[in-house]
């Protein structure tokens, strides 16, 4: 008869953990008849967990919020991803790839959905089997709580189980909320009518890491979006509004896409890359062909300050500067850089930060009192945030809740720590499991847990529970355990002390017997690449699942070739890097004399706001060109191109300039002109748009970006920057137009434009060349 499993909580650990429990290939039997039968309970009235099913979803995570590992670390091993769909799914489009995962594998699962386990106990703790578990649906009333039997419990329930607010809040009298409520900050700083609810204008972020950088980003957006939209009035004084952010240390900041070559060696010496080839981060970060030959070490727990120096170095590399450009609280120099690295994922913060709409402060907060938070800084000195107007925890979360079912008894036996937020339980095998309760079993219960771990946890479990006797000699000599206990007071705990990623894999697959996926091409024995859930599986697998993998495994290497060869990535990193605030130098050089020659000082700022292209993607051209353009633009009129057939837009700036022309013959005026930029991501390619004398709306489409790709993707000297062009024909004049973008790293140094115009009545050049302002 198969033993009955009861697995809380039916997010992706939970899923995983039933699918590994019920598929044939893990139970080493030639019988194809199940070894368990799983019901899942959770209190939510779906499956999905923290991950919302659709965009009205309002739960934990937005729906609207992008994943900060692309789809090829977020997925199990036998289920593909679209190729089209985006390579950072938003969370509702992770609910959509779990709710096909059920589909797929879930046909015999038994699921308790709205139904909230409230208490689990062991049926007989001498020898460790069986379980007695009470359950109650949620919202059932007084209704009594059913009792049910189990021979295994899976505890699948996350780390999320209360929001952690600081001490010191009593007093505030303006809206107080953690990250996870956030969706539309106006509901914090706006009446039902619109209006402000008070007179501060600081919206003020505390927590430093990584959910407090991805909150103050999101939350700029917004700001960002409302005050560059036009008609948008969601946010009174939208551009009034700025993001404060309350930090204690330093941390980097990484934009999704990293560079693949950010240094080359040429003539023994190394030098920056200025024209990278670019992968989603993960894709870069997960090598497991940077680690030295034998076994693979745990990089992670402890962090020495060797270890420290090593990563902080990387980061410098990859991200192309030590970040003190923009201000003291985010420069990783000196002392921190021996520290544990503390590491957060945002494509906007930095700009956000060089443009001032986000402040940051290093300081600890103390007490909030009226629209005023008083801070502790490094020194010692107490200090005063006013002018508030909204303050956003990003203080994590509670683990406790996520397991109050369990008694007392057993709480004891895992030597439970409530105060401890990366290991609040003593458990073996990689935190999956305790020696002492063998019936037990735990998947994705740490801190920011990967999704082939949570499969290579699952694994192990179903062997171990199957009998097999190298998973039970694997427990039986494990010392796992002893090595996290020893972190629970460590001061140079890493950040995620379970987050060495290829250890972690390496190890489960030793254990499981699991050979990892190596290209034909490689040599015997070799161990190259990044690691990805679909390079570990057993080779029983069915032809469905082996079908899945094969997809997985050829996007996976289509996606490097894609970089490696078409520069696949760059006009997304490109623009990543216009964002925000340039120093612009124009230079005009006329070959006729009806139109002046000049040079214009000046700035233009690149903002980033959501698209806004539903109406102009298929307007139609003029018939004339426009006489009311200022002198110094780039052209007289608009384009009579029509744009490219293209998808709606992903990503959108307003780019606005303004400064000073002064002409050959020594007049002087002022200047300031707007364009609409796009980025599509399934072209990947970026579109400009004129804007109409508001200076906010999209007008008629310019022209379309077109990056220079070398032959065979290489051949470019490393001093040389991406290039592009773009030619079109306007009414009679014919515009040719070159672009240079030299890149530090992932950080886009600076950009030059140029514009060659012909026509019966025009014959002039345009150079641009964009600059950073000095450091923040």
């Amino acid at each position: 008869m198969a033993k009955r499993v009861c697995i809380i909580g039916a997010g992706p650990s939970g899923l995983v953990a039933a699918k590994s429990l019920t598929e044939t290939s893990t139970t080493n039997t030639n019988t194809t008849s199940p070894k368990f039968h799983v019901t899942l309970f959770d209190a939510k009235p779906r499956i999905g967990g923290l991950w919302p099913l659709d965009t009205q979803d309002a739960g934990l995570v937005n729906p609207e919020m992008c994943t900060n590992q692309s789809r090829h670390t977020v997925s199990f091993s036998d289920l593909a991803w679209g190729a089209d769909e985006p390579l950072f799914p938003k969370a509702w489009m992770v609910g959509k790839y779990l709710e096909r995962y059920v589909e797929k594998y879930g046909g015999t699962w038994d699921f308790k959905l709205g139904c909230r386990v409230k208490r689990a106990e062991r049926v007989n703790p001498g020898d460790g089997k069986g379980w007695k578990v009470w359950v109650k649906s949620e919202g059932g009333g007084e209704e009594e709580e059913e009792v049910m039997h189990f021979d295994y419990v899976i505890v699948a329930t996350g780390f999320f189980g209360k929001a952690k607010k600081p001490p010191g809040l009593e007093k505030a009298n303006v809206s107080v909320a953690h990250s996870s409520q956030i969706r539309d900050i106006k509901s914090l700083i706006s009446g039902v009518d619109g209006k402000a609810l008070g007179k501060g204008r600081k919206i003020v972020i505390v927590g430093g890491q990584m959910s407090g950088v991805e909150t103050a980003a999101a939350i700029a957006m917004q700001i960002s979006s409302a005050a560059n939209t036009p008609g948008d009035t969601s946010i009174e004084g939208a551009g009034r509004y700025v993001v404060t952010h309350l930090v204690q240390k330093p941390v980097w900041v990484m934009p999704l896409f990293f560079p693949a070559d950010p240094v080359v060696e040429r003539d023994g010496v190394k030098e920056k890359n200025r024209s990278p080839n670019f992968l989603p981060l993960d894709l870069v970060s997960y090598n497991i062909g940077w680690r030295p030959e034998g076994t693979v070490q745990n990089t992670s727990g402890h962090i020495t300050t060797a270890a420290a120096a090593l990563t902080h170095g990387f980061m410098e590399t990859y991200i192309g500067s030590n970040q003190t450009e923009l201000g003291p609280a985010l420069g990783v120099v000196g002392e921190t850089t021996t520290e544990p690295p503390l590491l957060a994922c945002s494509d906007q913060y930095t700009e956000f930060i060089r443009h001032k709409k986000v402040d940051v402060i290093t300081g600890r907060m103390i007490e909030a009192s009226g629209d005023s938070i008083n801070i502790s800084t490094v020194s010692g000195d107490i200090e005063t945030i006013t002018d508030v107007a909204a303050i956003v925890c990003a203080t994590g979360f509670d683990a406790s809740p996520s397991i109050d079912f369990l008694p007392a008894g057993v709480l004891e036996t895992l030597n439970f720590d409530a105060t401890d937020d990366g290991f609040p339980l003593a458990l073996n095998v990689h935190t999956t499991i305790s020696k002492e309760i063998p019936s037990l079993g735990f998947v994705g219960f740490y801190r920011s847990p990967y999704w082939g771990v949570m499969e290579m946890q699952a694994r192990f479990i179903a062997k171990l529970w199957n009998g097999d006797e190298k998973a039970r000699k694997v427990l039986d000599e494990d010392t796992t355990m002893q090595s996290m206990m020893k972190l629970r007071k460590d001061p140079r705990r890493a950040q995620f002390p379970m987050g060495d990623y290829a250890y972690l894999m390496e190890s489960f697959a030793e254990i499981l017997d699991i050979q990892r996926y190596e290209p034909s091409s490689s040599a015997p024995g070799a161990r190259t690449g990044i690691i990805t859930p679909y390079r570990y599986s057993y080779p029983t697998v069915s032809p469905a699942q082996n079908m899945e993998i094969k997809l997985a495994l050829g996007e996976h290497y289509s996606t490097f070739h894609a970089s490696s060869q078409k520069a696949k990535f760059v006009p997304r990193a490109v623009f990543r890097g216009l964002q925000g605030i340039w120093t612009l130098n124009r230079t005009i050089t006329s070959r006729i004399a009806t139109f002046p020659s000049g040079t214009l000082i000046g700035t233009a700022s690149l903002l980033p706001r959501n698209p806004t292209d539903t109406q102009t993607q298929t307007k139609p051209a003029p018939k004339s060109t426009s006489s009311n353009q200022p002198p110094p633009s780039p052209s007289s009129g608009p384009t009579c191109s029509k744009p490219p057939s293209t998808p709606s837009t992903d990503l959108e700036y307003l780019y606005f300039e303004e400064g000073q022309f002064l002409t050959s013959f020594g007049a002087t005026m002022s200047a300031k002109r707007s364009y609409v930029y796009r980025y599509f991501e399934q072209a990947d390619c970026i579109d400009l748009w004129f804007a109409k004398q508001d200076y906010l709306t999209a007008d008629y489409f310019f022209h379309r970006v077109e990056f220079r790709v070398p032959p065979g993707g290489g051949g470019k000297r490393v001093d040389e920057p991406w290039r592009a062009v773009s030619s079109h024909l306007c009414i009679e004049d014919m515009y040719d137009v070159s672009y240079e973008f030299y890149f530090s790293g992932a950080t886009l140094e600076s950009w030059t434009s140029e514009y060659t115009v012909k026509g019966p009545q025009k014959d002039y050049t345009i150079r641009n060349v964009y600059t950073r302002p000095s450091s923040v």
